[in-house]
């Protein structure tokens, strides 16, 4: 009896500690008070935040509550970050304090934000992936900004492929939730503005619904910037009229000087409706606004209006040397490969995540078997008092005996079985191979019979194309096994190189020759693919041949 006590009594210590080492901080009232006002009034907020001292926040919670608040002050006000050393001492803090569950949150917000400020987006990316997993099912407000940021570096960045929609639609729904009107606004505008080039009903509908909320609460600024939205999809669908009426309005509510933007729909406008003369004005208000900056003038935002009016005064010439110098500046940008990473961010992130959820899983089923197994212990231990007052003590010891042989067994028939997969595996390695030089044989081929149609189509399938490119990838995983993670290694190593350049280090670690990698990659002949493994090794700054770096990364492994 006394040892059953003494058992609960320990659980029960276990359980208040537990508790209390759960409880959530007292924080320092100022940063409360600046806390409570940070998106009423931001600049007032930073001044109390900067009146702050750090040295005089002695708990390691105020410091880490000040670093969240000073870095989401400094961002929401457009001040200069100076890094992310902040905003990493406050991860920091609340990752180890999970009952702080929105400021972790607001602080991988914040880290993406600050990433996104210093173009690392495929970081910025990641960080917001992680904060809308993070936050809570009620916390509506801060999963939906995140949403927000996802959805509109989908949309800066050209990711034609839908992601920006379902990101701004899913934060719609989150700021409905939160009843927060002025980001609704932010994200029918954007909807507005990614649908006007596929659904004009549905943009209208969006545009149409965020100025009307921007009239309910009567916020001029994102008023016109709605309204420009409005005269920009008009103008797309050469409703000049229309598009004229909606600049009427801007008017209306505007008392000073437009943005660039504004000022640029009104040179749009303005020159199809035959008025060249007053569409320069407004082109030359924005340059005003942009000070003239060179990058400006470079821009579709200045080039399509000043094209527009090289049309409208009958300069024939000039308008198509704009036009063809827009369309190069668009082809440009869907070659940006930032898109790249910030769409696959997501996905390492996904992967992460479920990797991350398998180790916290692990360790609860191993936290609650260690309590299980004290519990267990301890009923054990009254369970052998027991026996040996009523003389059954060695009945139990031939059943534990039995108990371990079988636990004996199970672990030779795991062994075998992992012997057996094993085989299998190498087995599965062999197979590989061997339909590997089937396919360097058939694609040699190809290259001495160039009129065969059946070679012609060979050539078609194996060769490296957007549509079969995943097909390719999928034996990076297999090369890595193979040369020691060489493919891993040199994507961390050499971040720079593209997809073609991978696959080429690839089909020189699987064997192929130059012929066979010439009718895989596309190119004219074999002499092509060495200039191309020259400029490859110059590339990565390599003192050796690309086989010679194959040859060394497969020695590090003995």
């Amino acid at each position: 009896m006394k040892l059953l006590l003494h058992i609960w009594f320990v659980l029960l210590l276990l359980t208040s500690i537990f508790v209390g080492c759960n409880r959530a901080p007292h924080y320092d009232s100022r940063l409360v008070a600046a806390d409570s006002i940070i998106y009423d009034s931001i600049w007032q907020a930073f001044s109390r935040l900067d009146s702050i001292k750090p040295t005089e926040l002695t708990s390691s919670a105020d410091q880490a509550y000040y670093s969240l608040l000073l870095t989401q002050a400094r961002y929401i006000n457009y001040l200069k970050l100076p890094g992310d050393s902040d905003i990493n001492a406050a991860i920091k803090y609340y990752e180890k304090h999970n009952q702080e569950r929105e400021k972790l949150t607001r602080a991988y917000i914040y880290k993406g934000a600050v990433m996104e400020e210093f173009e690392h987006f495929d970081e910025a990316m990641y960080y917001y992936k992680k904060a809308e997993v993070t936050a809570g099912e009620d916390d509506y407000f801060n999963r939906g900004y995140a949403l927000l940021r996802m959805g509109k570096m989908y949309y800066y960045h050209h990711a034609y492929d839908g992601r920006d929609i379902e990101k701004l639609e899913q934060a719609l729904d989150c700021f409905r939730q939160a009843k927060d009107t002025t980001y609704q606004i932010i994200c029918l505008k954007d909807l507005g503005s990614i649908y006007r080039s596929s659904n004009a009903v549905q943009a209208e509908k969006n545009l149409n619904e965020a100025i009307s909320l921007a009239k309910i609460i009567r916020d001029t600024s994102i008023l016109i910037d709605g309204l420009n939205s409005m005269a920009y999809l008009y103008f797309m669908q050469k409703q000049h009229d229309k598009a004229y009426e909606e600049l009427k309005q801007i008017k209306k509510y505007c008392k000073s000087g437009f943005s660039d933007v504004v000022y640029t729909t009104f040179a749009s406008v303005y020159a199809n409706l035959g008025m060249p003369d007053s569409a320069m004005w407004y082109l030359e208000s924005a340059e005003g606004v942009q000070r003239q900056d060179s990058a400006f003038l470079r821009t579709n935002n200045y080039l399509e209006p000043l094209s527009q009016i090289a049309k409208a005064r009958g300069d024939s010439i000039k308008y198509l040397r704009l036009s063809h110098q827009c369309d190069r500046n668009s082809f440009a940008l869907l070659k940006d490969t930032n898109i790249v990473n910030i769409m696959n961010a997501e996905l390492v992130f996904d992967k992460q995540h479920q990797i991350d959820i398998e180790k916290e899983r692990m360790t609860k089923n191993t936290v609650l078997t260690a309590i299980a197994g004290a519990i267990c212990l301890a009923l054990l231990l009254a369970a052998l008092l027991f026996y040996r007052r009523s003389h059954r003590y060695d009945k139990l010891v031939l059943e534990l005996k039995d108990r371990s042989q079988s636990q004996i067994n199970d672990l030779a028939n795991l062994q075998g079985n992992i012997n057996e997969l094993k085989i299998n595996d190498e087995r599965l390695k062999g197979f590989i191979l061997s339909h590997m030089g089937m396919m360097r044989e058939m694609i040699e081929a190809c290259y001495h019979e160039p009129n065969n149609r059946i070679a012609e189509n060979m050539k078609r399938i194996v060769k490296f194309q957007d549509s079969n490119k995943d097909n390719w990838v999928k034996l990076y995983d297999y090369i890595d096994m193979e040369h020691n993670n060489i493919m891993t290694r040199t994507r961390e190593q050499y971040p720079e190189l593209n997809d073609r350049e991978l696959l080429l280090l690839a089909l020189t670690c699987m064997g192929f020759s130059y012929i066979q990698i010439a009718i895989i990659m596309g190119y004219s002949n074999a002499t092509s693919v060495s200039v191309i493994k020259q400029r490859l090794v110059k590339k990565m700054g390599l003192d050796c041949s690309l086989n010679e770096y194959i040859q060394n990364n497969d020695e590090m492994k003995k």
